[in-house]
This record gives C-alpha cells, sequence and structure tokens, in this order.
C-alpha cells in the first residue's frame, strides 16, 4: 500500500530526527562511555530509537516546545519507552541496567532532537526562537552530574541549525504543493456537541464559466475518482498541520457516497492511525444497506462509522440496533422522550446537528 501524506512525513521526520541526533552526539555526553564506542555504533541505536519513536509517540507531545525544560521533562519518558522497546527487541535488555549513565545520554539526545524538530516546525514553530532557547536547555543539562556539554561549540551548534533550516525548507515545499486558490476543501460545522465538521471539495478553472455548464459537468463526471481523491488528500494534510501545529484539533465527518462504492480503495487514504483519531465515516441510515459492503471493509482497516437519521416523528425504539452514534436533529429527540432511556441502556448515542445546515 502506497504511504499517505502523515506516513510519508513521519517518514521524513525519522531522517530529520537522526540527522539532530548524529550532531547532538558531538556536543552532549558522558565520561568513558561503554554503550557505543564510535559513530557507526551510535548510527545503528539511534536509528533504531528513532524508529521506535516516530511509531509510537511523534504526534503525542507537541505543547510547551516554547520552553525546551519542560518540553523534555514532558517527553522524556516516551523517549525511555522507545528506547526500551528498541533494547527489547534486540533481546538486550541488560545493557540498559549495566550502562545507566549512558543510557540517560541516549535519552537525552533523541529528546532534544525531538524538540529542535518541533519547536521549528514549519507551520507554527520560531527557528530564532528556539536557536536562542536551545542555549538554555543546554545549560540545564550541564548542571546535571552525568553530562558533559558543550554549550560553547559554536561549529556543531551552527552546523545543527543549519540542518534544522535545511530540513524546514523541504517542508516547506511539501506542504506548500497542497497549497493552491484553485482547488481546496471548505469546511463548515456540522454538529455542535461534540463538535463535527463536514467539507466540500471547490475548485475553480480559469475560464470554465464560459463553457456550457451541462458539458462541463458530463466532463466532470469523468474527473469524479480523482477529485475525491484529492479532496481526501487535502483532509489528512489538515489533519496533519493540526497534529504538528498547537492547533485543536478538529473532529471531521467524511460522507460515504456512490464515488467511494464505485472506488473503495480511496479509503487507503484515511488507513493511518493518527487520521482515524480524528475522522468518522458518514452514513445516512436508509442508505445502510446500499453501501453494507463498503462499512463492513471500512471496519476492518478500523474507520468508525456514524451514522445520520433524516426524520423528526416519532418513532418504534428498535428503529435502532446497538452501540450507534447517529446525528439527529433536536425536534427529532423532543418527540422520542419515552425512547430514551431504552437508546441509552443500547448504548445508542446522539448527535445534534446544526439548524444552520
Amino acid at each position: 500500500m502506497s504511504l499517505n501524506v502523515i506516513d510519508k512525513y513521519v517518514e521524513k521526520k525519522k531522517k530529520d530526527l537522526f540527522e539532530y541526533a548524529k550532531i547532538l552526539e558531538q556536543i552532549i555526553m558522558v565520561d568513558d562511555n561503554k554503550l557505543w564506542k564510535n559513530k557507526e555504533e551510535f548510527k545503528g541505536l539511534a536509528k533504531g530509537v528513532i524508529e521506535k519513536y516516530t511509531s509510537l509517540y511523534y504526534f503525542e507531545n507537541n505543547v510547551n516546545r516554547d520552553n525546551p525544560i519542560k518540553y523534555s521533562n514532558d517527553n522524556i519518558n516516551n523517549v525511555l519507552k522507545s528506547i526500551i522497546a528498541y533494547f527489547q527487541d534486540n533481546n538486550n535488555l541488560s545493557s540498559l541496567k549495566t550502562y545507566k549513565n549512558e543510557t540517560f545520554l541516549l535519552s537525552v539526545i533523541i529528546c532534544s532532537a525531538c524538540y529542535l524538530d518541533f519547536a521549528c516546525n514549519v507551520i507554527d514553530g520560531n527557528y530564532v526562537d528556539t536557536k536562542n532557547k536551545f542555549k538554555y536547555l543546554l545549560l540545564y543539562l550541564k548542571k546535571t552530574n552525568i553530562l558533559k556539554v558543550y554549550n560553547n561549540d559554536k561549529i556543531n551548534i551552527n552546523d545543527l541549525f543549519e540542518q534544522i533550516k535545511k530540513n524546514i525548507k523541504e517542508d516547506e515545499k511539501a506542504f506548500e504543493y497542497f497549497k493552491s486558490d484553485s482547488w481546496q476543501n471548505k469546511y463548515y460545522l456540522y454538529t455542535g456537541e461534540p463538535l463535527y465538521y463536514k467539507f466540500d471539495f471547490k475548485y475553480q478553472i480559469t475560464g470554465l464559466n464560459e463553457f456550457d455548464e451541462k458539458l462541463v459537468n458530463e466532463v466532470a463526471k469523468d474527473y469524479e475518482i480523482k477529485f475525491l481523491n484529492m479532496s481526501y488528500e487535502l483532509l489528512t494534510v489538515d489533519i496533519l498541520e493540526e497534529l504538528v501545529s498547537n492547533r485543536e484539533m478538529i473532529n471531521y465527518l467524511v460522507p460515504i457516497n456512490k464515488i467511494l462504492k464505485k472506488k473503495p480503495g480511496l479509503l487507503k487514504n484515511f488507513d493511518n492511525g493518527y487520521i482515524k483519531g480524528y475522522m468518522k465515516l458518514l452514513v445516512n441510515t436508509n442508505e445502510e444497506a446500499e453501501y453494507n459492503d463498503l462499512l463492513n471493509e471500512a471496519q476492518k482497516m478500523g474507520l468508525r462509522i456514524i451514522y445520520e437519521y433524516d426524520g423528526v416523528d416519532n418513532v418504534n425504539s428498535d428503529i435502532f440496533t446497538y452501540d450507534m452514534e447517529i446525528i439527529v436533529k433536536k425536534e427529532f429527540l423532543k418527540n422520542n422522550e419515552e425512547n430514551l432511556y431504552e437508546w441509552q441502556k443500547n448504548n445508542i448515542k446522539f448527535v445534534i446537528k446544526n439548524k444552520e445546515d
């Protein structure tokens, strides 16, 4: 399966963190290091731990980036868990007990690389501010009785931030690729509590309005799968930007439609652990049978389903099955107050649809 946008971003971050760690290893040390004896041995350790970290914890600590000490204290447990997982996979946990100072050093190097990466991120990071605050992080680390910190090593520190600057430019290019005035997703609030957003894909082609509208619509049908895929990629990029930044995470609704039924492979855009946490597939209860195969496929991938019921009249309590989340109009709940207890027993949850829609 081809990697989606978030997977590709995390793959790049593995490379970036490793590049920072290699330079940090020349700035932060311990005496008589026995865990690794040369650069090649360190590369193997750093790559292995970073692989674990990025796969499990990369987006979990994007706060306190304005305070490197707080950030590091918040993140150190995730880094240590990644180190333990790596050594466990290599049947070498005893080394961590034997070389405690070196283990601490490795965790500090990886943790410092993570701080630099997030504090300088391309969405809302600050390169200049981070460069200044990095000096204070080194001074803080120097106060330990374990670490030797070369906080006046201008050559390596300059190399470090030149590498960061280079990686920022690469990230800018990647995000810029998806920015266009000609095509974009338009988001709008669909429910109030919890907050769910729906979106429509909008595109503008210069001079298109000069052609016959019926003809344009006929031609557009030939590209409907491509347009939907573009819309899903844009959604993935928006979720990625929220994960990287300090923005509040948004929950999105992705409507099941006939195009998706025709091309179920488009669901793979969302086959990512981070995306799954912030989106749900939306299907109308009247169309559930039509999309049953597609819904089964989505559930196998771990995608969550939310339903929508259009009616407002009083209904029998058995109209819904167990463990459903359903978007309804406020009037529907008012007209079915006697059924609410039964539905609650069956773990059926209701979300009120916005009137504005």
